[in-house]
């Protein structure tokens, strides 16, 4: 395996991503069963800078090749590469019903009925704010998942910046909260949202314009049971988002819900993240639900760094960009984050490439 670890500090050098042995033995198992670099980003769990800094070293090195129809492929000192270590094809056993989430979305099929109604007309994803939607079923899963863990009736809830997915639209949509607070940058998801509250009589819940890099107001401190939000991956982002959701709680039992990627944080980044929840915030992981959500590629992508750095320019198809969903519980002596932010790296660092 030793040829393995050459090849992850050569990558490492490209990408300025760490990296190790596994992540090259993962793209060399998934190199047996697609050329596809987005399907490989997908399958090796791997920041895209990560993935294409290991294809272009195998590349360099005659272990793969290119094609014409910009397929990444094995050539033959490849795959005897492959052979002589032992490595097989990457292998999914994912459940097709529920799509790895372990509850499916059609469980309600009114409420996804209704979900996919009044979001018809939604806002698309744009670039200022580093947006990218989940599919509709990823969201209306969110809630049912919610639901299923104590976590939705008779609840206040604060979503947090990440009203790209209208998850908070669709709590306020299965009417079983009891308060629901959207706080977001973008006025158009927040006029979205309000209007259609209006418009179907939801009178408990309310969206209002909101930048995370501030601190929130002292009227939402300490005053909702559960937090919702979908952060930017880099470290200033996570505390503002996740920090300041931890900061809206009111007690010990409450609980946040969120996503993290490996398409834009590595393994390293998700050890930083968690040790700051577990030791400076003072929570517990409880859930960690890997691929749970699912990303609709977003219509900018060309302009991405991810699409510069790409080792091919053909355009994603499907679903390649994929998060877990986490859930953490506020221990006794938890802490409250709410510091202003001033790093200008808020969106993008050396692992982000999405943006």
């Amino acid at each position: 395996m030793k040829v393995l670890a050459q090849l992850a500090q050569k990558a490492r050098e490209i990408s300025q991503v760490r990296l190790y042995k596994k992540n090259v033995e993962r793209v060399l198992s998934a190199l047996l069963v697609s050329g596809d670099f987005w399907e490989l980003v997908d399958m090796s769990d791997l920041p895209v800078p990560a993935a294409s800094g290991i294809v272009r070293v195998l590349v360099e090195e005659g272990l793969a090749f290119i094609d014409d129809e910009e397929n990444i492929r094995l050539t033959q000192k490849g795959l005897d590469l492959v052979k002589e270590l032992g490595i097989e094809p990457y292998v999914d056993y994912t459940c097709q019903a529920c799509e790895g989430r372990g509850i499916p979305f059609y469980a309600n099929i009114e409420f996804y009925r209704e979900f996919l109604q009044v979001t018809k007309e939604r806002p698309k994803a744009i670039r200022d704010y580093d947006q990218g939607s989940v599919t509709p079923e990823t969201t209306v899963t969110r809630v049912l998942f919610m639901d299923s863990r104590g976590d939705l009736r008779n609840k206040e809830i604060v979503v947090l910046g990440a009203e790209d997915d209208l998850t908070g639209l669709a709590v306020a949509l299965f009417r079983k909260a009891k308060r629901v607070l959207i706080l977001d940058i973008d006025k158009r998801l927040i006029d979205f949202d309000n209007a259609i509250f209006k418009e179907l009589g939801i009178d408990n819940a309310e969206a209002i314009v909101w930048d995370l890099r501030k601190p929130l107001d002292s009227s939402m401190l300490g005053k909702f049971d559960v937090f919702v939000s979908d952060p930017p991956e880099t470290i200033p982002a996570f505390r503002a988002f996740i920090g300041r959701g931890i900061a809206t709680l009111k007690e010990d039992g409450g609980v946040g819900y969120f996503g993290l990627t490996l398409r834009d944080s590595s393994v390293f980044r998700w050890r930083d993240f968690q040790i700051a929840l577990t030791t400076e915030f003072g929570v517990a992981i409880t859930d960690i639900v890997q691929d749970f959500n699912h990303y609709i590629t977003w219509d900018y992508h060309a302009e991405t760094k991810a699409a510069e750095i790409a080792p091919v320019k053909r355009f994603p198809e499907g679903i390649w960009y994929r998060s877990a969903w986490y859930r953490i519980e506020a221990l006794p002596g938890f802490k409250r984050w709410n510091e202003p932010i001033s790093d200008d790296v808020f969106y993008l660092d050396e692992e982000g490439s999405t943006t």
